[in-house]
C-alpha cells in the first residue's frame, strides 16, 4: 500500500511538472500581452471626490426635491441630477438617470405639485447608463419625446454587459444650433464632444421671482474621454466659456457645482437676498478655468504616455 501510494504522488508531481512546463514562454516567443485597462484621470477634476458613494437601490438614493427657480425645480436622486423646467405649455425634463430610481422621480415631480403626464420632452444630455438607464421607464410614464445627439444615441445603444437595462429605439435625433420650444420657453442646444462622442449642453432662461437669468446645463463633465476626444473637450469647453451672460450652471452631477450645499443657502436665504444659485459671470468663468486647465493637464499626461 505505501508503494502505491508513493508511485501516485510521483505520478502527480510529474503531471503538475509537465504543465508548468508547458505554459512557460517557448524560446524565441513573448508572452501574451495583458490588455491595458484603461487609465482614469477623473482625479484631477476639480470636484473629485466630492460625489456621494451610494448602494444602486432607490432607498439609497432618495433625495427630497426642492425649487431652484420660479421655473426650475431639482426631482433628481443623490448620485446624478434631474431637473425639471416648467412652461405655460407643459413640462420638460433633462435626464431620467438611473432605471430603478423612475419612481422615485416621478413621486418627486408629484411633490413639488406637477404632473409627470404634462412632460413633454426628456433632453439626455449626454448617452451614459447613469443618466439614461431611466428613459424607456419614463418614456413608458410620460409619453414624452426623448431628445438626443447623434453621437450618444450611438453610446446610449451600444451594448454593455455590465449596465444591461431596457433601450428603446431612436426618437429626436439633435443638431448643433437646435432649439426645444415649448410654450414660452427655449432651450438652445450645443453638441458639445469630450466626455462623450455627442454631449448636448442646454442653455435656457430660468427666472428668480420673475427676473431672468442665464443656465446652462452642459452635456458632461467628466474627463473619462473617448479615446483622442480630450482636444475636443477642451475645445468644447473654451466655446461654452465664451457664451455670454450665463450666471448659472445646474450640471448633470450634483457635486459639480454644490448644488446642495446651494440648497442649503436657498433654504436660509431671506427676502430681498439673492438666489445662491445665481453664482454669477465671474464664479462661472473661474468655475470653467479649472475644468479646462485639468483636461489641458490631462492631454499633456496622455501625450507623455504615448511617448513612453
Amino acid at each position: 500500500m505505501n508503494k502505491l501510494r508513493t508511485f501516485s504522488a510521483i505520478l502527480v508531481l510529474c503531471a503538475f511538472a509537465l504543465t508548468a512546463a508547458g505554459q512557460q514562454t517557448q524560446p524565441g516567443t513573448q508572452p501574451a500581452k495583458q490588455p491595458d485597462k484603461p487609465v482614469s484621470y477623473n482625479y484631477l477634476l476639480p470636484w473629485a471626490g466630492k460625489g456621494p458613494h451610494v448602494a444602486h437601490t432607490a432607498e439609497a438614493e432618495a433625495k427630497a426635491p426642492f425649487q431652484i427657480f420660479d421655473n426650475v425645480y431639482y426631482v433628481g436622486p443623490l448620485s446624478a441630477s434631474t431637473y425639471i423646467i416648467k412652461t405655460d405649455q407643459g413640462l420638460i425634463l433633462i435626464d431620467p438617470t438611473l432605471e430603478y430610481v423612475t419612481d422615485l422621480v416621478l413621486e418627486h415631480i408629484r411633490a413639488v405639485g406637477l404632473n409627470p403626464k404634462d412632460i413633454k420632452y426628456i433632453l439626455i444630455s449626454h448617452g451614459h447608463w447613469d443618466h439614461t438607464a431611466g428613459v424607456a421607464a419614463m418614456q413608458k410614464a410620460t409619453g414624452a419625446k426623448v431628445a438626443m445627439a447623434a453621437g450618444d444615441w450611438d453610446v446610449y445603444e451600444a451594448p454593455d454587459p455590465n449596465n444591461t437595462f431596457q433601450r428603446i429605439p431612436r426618437d429626436m435625433i439633435m443638431k448643433d444650433g437646435d432649439v426645444i420650444e415649448l410654450g414660452n420657453t427655449t432651450i438652445q442646444l450645443y453638441v458639445t464632444p469630450g466626455h462623450t462622442t455627442g454631449c448636448l449642453t442646454m442653455v435656457y432662461t430660468v427666472y428668480d421671482h420673475g427676473k431672468p437669468y442665464k443656465a446652462m446645463t452642459l452635456g458632461g463633465t467628466g474627463y473619462n474621454m473617448p479615446p483622442g476626444y480630450t482636444k475636443k473637450f477642451i475645445e468644447s469647453f473654451q466655446r461654452m466659456r465664451a457664451i455670454p451672460d450665463v450666471t448659472v450652471l445646474l450640471p448633470d452631477h450634483p457635486e459639480i457645482n454644490d448644488i446642495f450645499a446651494l440648497e442649503k443657502k436657498l433654504q436660509m436665504r431671506k427676502p430681498g437676498e439673492p438666489n445662491p444659485f445665481v453664482i454669477g459671470r465671474a464664479a462661472v468663468l473661474s468655475w470653467f478655468d479649472a475644468v479646462i486647465k485639468g483636461a489641458q493637464e490631462v492631454d499633456r499626461l496622455k501625450t507623455l504616455a504615448k511617448q513612453e
